[in-house]
C-alpha cells in the first residue's frame, strides 16, 4: 500500500491548503471549507507554486507550513487535516 505524504500552506484568501502526494501520484491542492476538503481552484495551485510573472500575480501567495503549524491551526479551527475528500479519494479510482 502506498503511503501518502501531506503538505500544507496557509493563504489569506483560500485559508488552509493541503496537497497529498504518493509515489507516482500528485493530487490537486485542496482547501478546507464548510467542514470538509474541496478541490482548490487553479488559483490555489498558483498560490502554492508561485506560478505567474511574480509571486503575487495570481492574486495571493500561500506560505508553506510545517506539520506542527498545520496541527496547531487544525486544533484551534476544528480542521481534520487527514480527512478523505470524497471528490478526490485515495487511492485514485
Amino acid at each position: 500500500m502506498m503511503k501518502l505524504k501531506y503538505e500544507f500552506w496557509i493563504a489569506k484568501i483560500h485559508g488552509i491548503v493541503r496537497q497529498r502526494r504518493a509515489p507516482g501520484l500528485l493530487y490537486h491542492p485542496e482547501v478546507w471549507r464548510d467542514g470538509r476538503w474541496h478541490k482548490g481552484s487553479p488559483y490555489v495551485m498558483d498560490a502554492i507554486t508561485g506560478m505567474g510573472e511574480d509571486p503575487w500575480s495570481c492574486g495571493e501567495w500561500a506560505d508553506r507550513w510545517t506539520l506542527e503549524q498545520a496541527i496547531q491551526f487544525a486544533v484551534e479551527n476544528h480542521v481534520d487535516l487527514f480527512a478523505e475528500n470524497p471528490d478526490n479519494p485515495y487511492p485514485p479510482k
